[in-house]
């Protein structure tokens, strides 16, 4: 099926996939924007998504994935509004993740999820998170970005 063909069902009959895309481009004020401008959005996502996970991905700890980890103690207060801070933060990466998963969108969306999910503090999101850090690929990532920065490589147990 090709871009032009290619159709979304929004209740009200076929929407034709470019015209959209055209939507969302006047809606974000690029209407009418030439391929630079498209071209310079592509990289400074790019760019940014990449940096955002490289910070996360060299700053936690080897053991971080290990089934015995236990978050940090602290005053009650403190502990309260760094919870609120990192889950709001979490989700945000997450929503990006899921967006920078799309065909076409530039990014490292898996692995911009899974630092997502490491900062909330949901039910299941411990044993999600190492499921999604045991896949080769991802383990692969998180562990060459890891070396390039001179840590050790991510302990899993």
């Amino acid at each position: 099926m090709s871009c032009s063909s290619a159709s979304i069902d929004g209740g009200q009959g076929s929407i034709p996939l470019l015209d959209l895309l055209d939507v969302l481009a006047r809606r974000v004020g690029l209407a009418g924007a030439g391929v630079g401008t498209f071209l310079a959005v592509f990289v400074v996502t790019c760019a940014a998504s990449l940096a955002v996970v490289t910070f996360f991905v060299v700053r936690i700890p080897a053991d971080y994935f290990s089934t015995g980890r236990r978050p940090p103690a602290g005053p009650a207060g403190v502990r309260l509004a760094i919870a609120i801070f990192k889950n709001l933060a979490g989700v945000a990466l997450v929503l990006v993740g899921i967006v920078l998963s799309l065909p076409g969108i530039p990014g490292q969306g898996i692995l911009t999820i899974l630092v997502g999910l490491m900062l909330t503090d949901l039910p299941g999101v411990r044993r999600l998170e190492r499921t999604l850090a045991r896949r080769r690929g991802v383990r692969r990532a998180l562990d060459t970005i890891r070396a390039k920065f001179g840590r050790e490589p991510l302990r899993m147990d």
